[in-house]
């Protein structure tokens, strides 16, 4: 996704909401603002970083060029996202499913002094079930777990792979999320909502030539979302 797209899809939403500023609303089924069909945008500040494994697999064609790793660079960014799921009360308590989408571009950098290989995050598809309890008619607090799908990229050592069509790593983790956060109704069917996640990202497998490398990512977002529930 483009980061004109993605402006264009916030934009969108930021209209829809404003739109919807001045229609009557009501509690949902259960009497809660927060059950029923929602959707919003995200805004996210990510935290990324990456292990690596490093082994030398000269062939009879390739010879391995990178050494030992001497210094370690991770970058943390901002980024943007949509969000949409379904939740239901019962009484205090609270369940609900959601699926995101989020575009944000942490990277860490390894170098061996010589020569560097960087692994980056380029976008996330996540899957969560939020247990929760309602504290007020206007405040939620909940619990999330689930799973996501992390785009993980890197063009090999030096950014040599820019230059070829297919030796760049290119490939969606699996990963665990978990984490936590509130919700706060603010005006007629608009809340927002703020939390904390972790990832931890399953392991990619990377021979860049005659070198081997095995990625160990792991992310950690602090997000502020408007989300317009549709009851």
């Amino acid at each position: 996704m483009t980061l004109k797209r993605t402006k264009y899809i916030i934009s969108s939403a930021v209209i829809a909401l404003i739109s919807l500023y001045n229609m009557t609303a009501s509690a949902g089924v259960d009497g809660s603002p927060f059950e029923g069909m929602y959707a919003g945008v995200i805004t996210t500040k990510s935290t990324f970083s990456s292990g690596i494994i490093h082994l030398a697999r000269p062939t009879d064609d390739e010879v391995s060029i990178f050494g030992d790793i001497t210094n370690t660079k991770s970058s943390n960014s901002y980024g943007m996202g949509i969000l949409g799921g379904y939740g239901l009360n019962y009484g205090i308590f609270y369940g609900g499913a959601e699926a995101a989408f989020i575009v944000d571009k942490g990277n860490t950098v390894f170098s061996d002094g010589t020569n560097t290989i960087k692994v980056s995050q380029s976008n996330t598809f996540d899957f969560s079930f939020r247990p929760g309890i309602t504290l007020s008619n206007k405040a939620l607090i909940f619990g999330l777990v689930g799973y996501s799908g992390t785009n993980i990229k890197s063009s090999g050592i030096n950014k040599y792979q820019d230059s070829g069509d297919n030796g760049r790593y290119n490939k969606r983790l699996t990963s665990l999320r978990f984490g936590g956060g509130i919700e706060v109704a603010v005006m007629e069917n608009i809340a927002v909502r703020a939390e904390y996640t972790r990832s931890i990202i399953g392991e990619g497998l990377y021979v860049d030539r005659g070198d081997q490398f095995t990625f160990k990512p792991k992310t950690s977002r602090i997000m502020l979302s408007f989300v317009l529930h549709m009851y």
